[in-house]
């Protein structure tokens, strides 16, 4: 019963409310959609612009290191590895 009486008042409001034209709903759409494709646009140049300072600053980055020299690299012979075990239960 309450359900019922909720749905009518609500009908009741909905017929107070004063509904935008359908002129005016579709200005208010188009609206939207161009804000929405600048901010897309916008958002999509940003991103453009920083991926490719970051490619930029990592390549940088990775031409300024210097390659290990034969001397200074670490051999490392399988009998070098010690292993201890627990035995489980």
């Amino acid at each position: 019963k309450k359900i019922i009486q909720f749905i009518k008042e609500a009908i009741v409001e909905l017929g107070k409310v004063t509904w935008p034209t359908r002129l005016t709903a579709i200005r208010f759409t188009i609206g939207v959609i161009i804000i929405s494709a600048i901010f897309a646009l916008f958002i999509g140049v940003v991103d453009i612009g920083l991926s490719r300072g970051v490619e930029a600053l990592i390549s940088w980055a990775g031409s300024r290191q210097v390659a290990p020299s034969s001397s200074q690299s670490v051999q490392v012979q399988p009998g070098d590895i010690q292993v201890e075990t627990t035995p489980t239960q």
